[in-house]
């Protein structure tokens, strides 16, 4: 991460998802997708990305030029502006350009060195190095990793070029951070209820379409593979390029694949390729052809509004107020003042640590206090509806988490380590989590989408996370659930230890929280995003909070403010400018958005 970049792709993300977001609903208003929405275009924000470099036309190689020198004109060759490979070819062999693939991906790295290790070798090492898939997917890496390159030269007209030049454009941060635009490709989750999203970083220019539908087409990458996938068949393949007219009209161009899919599949294909391409300013409507000729959807339509599938939109819901629990009642925030709930939860006699609220705004889930019990009940009115005991027995249960589907999550802390449970209905059972089950927990949450896990483990000087993708059958239920891969921890702007992490949560459907305490005076929240690309994913720089702060609350949308829970029953609520507002002033225990 970059301290005190201006290169946040989440930042971009939440000015114009916040947009979406109007106001609060009443407790039994509809807490499902919205039908319509604004149109969002998050690559357009152009006061929120570094400038864009200055025109630069290389040099190409010189008269009599050594292998060191070769190489670094190489590499420099490759920052051209606007992007050009015409140059940095010139510093290959004959038969390496006739072969070299930079569309393959990207590496990105800080800095490099060059030195000559033999009379027709010469050892590239690149310091801080990412990739990128040839999606523009970001590969997550180990900070700081060092990658060597070992390039050979050859004598051609008595002049060295290089060989065997890595399938890939390799370009220095700076240029990086100046050229490249963070952007999302949409994929269904396994159910088909929603759309996943799933970064990437492309090259800004007129190209910006084209290359988004061909990565969309491509399929999704590694991290996602698993839990994701797309309603155009394998094969579909892009036919020259797309086209945008001034009437903000694309035009895509498919093979023949397209024209077999039943035309409910074709449908959600077409939602999922406006969802991605809603991203490029000025376009507006889209059109898939064939061989030059419209396709038409079953309702006779040729092109549809980018706004099309909004029923699947991703992790983007009319925001809710949260719950509290407070002098051992269960209430509503409503503005500065907390609203007791009619159900069960909203009247004393219940002590409570921690609560959830399922996506439907009808059901709680609440922790004992002695972190033993868990219990789930109506939220609201609870005639005919017992409040009963999902769990009883548990060792330390952490707070409970709702998915997309209705089913609860519980991670109990026993003796012997973490172990997850899934309630659906009256059933419940152990999941086991390569990675997660038997350590140290601190929290966990769920995304939006349901597709993932974050856990963040117990110590450290600094936060360890980790996250887990989900595997569902077709009705939502929970098959299984992969091994959890580090996340690394975010240490933009920081000047020292962050602590370990205390709790977890999403802020959006591609960047997690984490709650961090370095002492019992200081806690800070930090950003990153999910798949460790650039940038820490905030929609702003938190200051740290004074106090001891013991649970993070986000509802997964980036029109609800993070809340934190203090160790003095404060509720502070993150404002746009980074600052922490006194929400309650005391006696507050828990609190939780719907999920």
């Amino acid at each position: 991460m970059r301290s005190g970049s201006s290169y946040r792709p989440g930042r971009v993300l939440a000015a114009l998802v916040a947009a979406l977001v109007a106001g609060l609903v009443a407790l039994t208003g509809c807490a499902g997708l919205p039908e319509s929405g604004p149109v969002h275009h998050y690559a357009d924000q152009s006061e929120r990305v570094p400038q864009e470099p200055a025109y630069f036309s290389p040099p190409g190689p010189a008269r009599g030029a050594s292998p060191v020198s070769v190489v670094k004109g190489f590499m420099l060759a490759m920052q051209a502006n606007p992007p050009s490979t015409a140059v940095a070819r010139s510093f290959l062999s004959a038969d390496a350009r006739a072969t070299w693939k930079p569309s393959e991906g990207t590496i990105v790295y800080g800095a490099s060195s060059v030195a000559r290790s033999a009379p027709a070798e010469v050892t590239l090492r690149l310091v801080d190095a990412h990739r990128l898939d040839a999606r523009g997917g970001w590969i997550n890496g180990q900070p700081g990793r060092t990658d060597t390159v070992q390039l050979h030269v050859v004598r051609e007209k008595g002049e060295w070029r290089i060989a065997d030049p890595p399938d890939a454009l390799v370009v220095i941060e700076s240029y990086f951070q100046g050229k490249f635009a963070p952007f999302d490709l949409y994929f269904y989750d396994q159910t088909g209820h929603v759309l996943v999203p799933e970064p990437v970083y492309l090259p800004r220019g007129e190209q910006t379409a084209t290359n988004l539908v061909r990565g969309l087409l491509a399929g999704p990458g590694r991290a996602l593979a698993g839990v994701v996938r797309s309603a155009f068949p394998l094969g579909t393949d892009l036919d020259l390029s797309v086209t945008v007219s001034e009437s903000g009209l694309a035009e895509v161009p498919l093979n023949g694949d397209v024209l077999k899919l039943p035309p409910e599949q074709l449908t959600r294909a077409v939602a999922e390729l406006a969802w991605t391409l809603r991203q490029v300013p000025g376009l507006d409507r889209v059109r898939i052809t064939v061989d030059g000729a419209p396709v038409p959807l079953s309702d006779g339509r040729i092109d549809v509004g980018v706004d099309e599938g909004s029923r699947f939109a991703p992790g983007v819901r009319r925001a809710q107020p949260p719950v509290v629990v407070r002098q051992g009642r269960v209430g509503l925030l409503d503005g500065g003042r907390l609203r007791p709930l009619p159900g069960p939860f909203g009247s004393t006699g219940f002590s409570l640590r921690t609560v959830a609220v399922d996506r439907g705004v009808r059901h709680l889930a609440a922790v004992g206090t002695n972190g033993r019990t868990v219990y789930v009940g109506p939220l609201a009115d609870g005639r005919g509806h017992r409040v009963r005991r999902v769990l009883d027995g548990g060792s330390d249960v952490l707070r409970p988490a709702f998915d997309m589907f209705g089913q609860l999550w519980l991670v109990d802390r026993t003796p012997r380590g973490a172990v997850v449970h899934v309630v659906e209905g009256r059933d419940e059972r152990v999941v086991r989590i390569p990675g997660v089950s038997g350590q140290s927990v601190a929290g966990f949450a769920l995304s939006p989408d349901g597709t993932r896990m974050v856990v963040g483990l117990s110590g450290g000087a600094m936060p360890r996370l980790v996250v887990a993708d989900i595997v569902r059958s077709p009705d939502g239920a929970v098959r299984r659930v992969l091994a959890a891969r580090d996340l690394p921890a975010p240490t933009s702007g920081l000047t020292g230890d962050a602590g370990p992490a205390v709790d977890v949560g999403w802020a959006s459907a591609t960047t997690v929280a984490v709650l961090t305490r370095s002492g019992a005076a200081s806690s800070r929240v930090l950003f990153l995003l999910a798949d460790d690309s650039p940038g820490d994913g905030s929609p702003n720089t938190p200051v740290p909070i004074s106090g001891a702060g013991e649970q993070l609350v986000s509802g997964g949308d980036l029109g609800d403010p993070v809340l934190v829970v203090t160790g003095d029953g404060r509720l502070l609520s993150l404002s746009g400018n980074g600052q922490w507002t006194r929400r309650l002033a005391g006696g507050v225990v828990a609190a939780a958005y719907p999920g």
